[in-house]
């Protein structure tokens, strides 16, 4: 019985991530780990060592990842890693990627936060920061340099834009 609900808590948690797209989300979640500790109680899952969490286009690979849920809702999810990574194939066949030192999703505003060392992909651009926040449904990225760094220089952001293809003409 534990682990059936066990089973239907990690189907309802996972399934409810915004950032998959319609078919990723009802897709079965595959998590391995060297080990997972499961919080009932608290509504806490931990899961360490190499872990892999994979629903349909998803894939999350990070040192340690905690999900958090109230009453069997998604609260929040974390992961930490040297770096965590983040890859979603989404429906339209863009790819959205990210590392960084620590990633969060809220499932209240269903934005993605990548803190420390963070790059982020979208499509060719890359951007780079201390912070980077993700919003899918705006397809909105908001990055931050961060504090200055031991020598006193400040943190700047980078971002790389890739241009559009020309479209050719195609009359004679």
């Amino acid at each position: 019985m534990r682990l059936k609900l066990l089973l239907l808590l990690m189907s309802c948690v996972f399934s409810a991530l915004v950032l998959a797209s319609n078919d990723d989300s009802q897709q079965p979640v595959h998590i391995a780990a060297d080990r997972a500790e499961i919080d009932e109680a608290l509504g806490v899952m931990t899961y360490t060592g190499h872990v892999i969490v994979r629903q349909g286009g998803i894939e999350m690979r990070a040192d340690k990842v905690v999900v958090y849920s109230k009453e069997g809702e998604l609260q929040r999810i974390t992961a930490q890693g040297q770096p965590a990574h983040y890859l979603q194939e989404r429906a339209d066949g863009k790819v959205v990627k990210g590392s960084s030192q620590r990633m969060e999703y809220n499932a209240n505003n269903k934005q993605v936060l990548l803190l420390g060392k963070a790059q982020f992909w979208q499509g060719g651009n890359r951007f780079s920061g201390n912070r980077i926040q993700y919003d899918p449904d705006a397809e909105r990225v908001l990055a931050n340099a961060g504090a200055a760094n031991k020598t006193g220089e400040q943190q700047r952001v980078t971002v790389i834009l890739q241009p559009r293809p020309k479209k050719t003409d195609t009359q004679p």
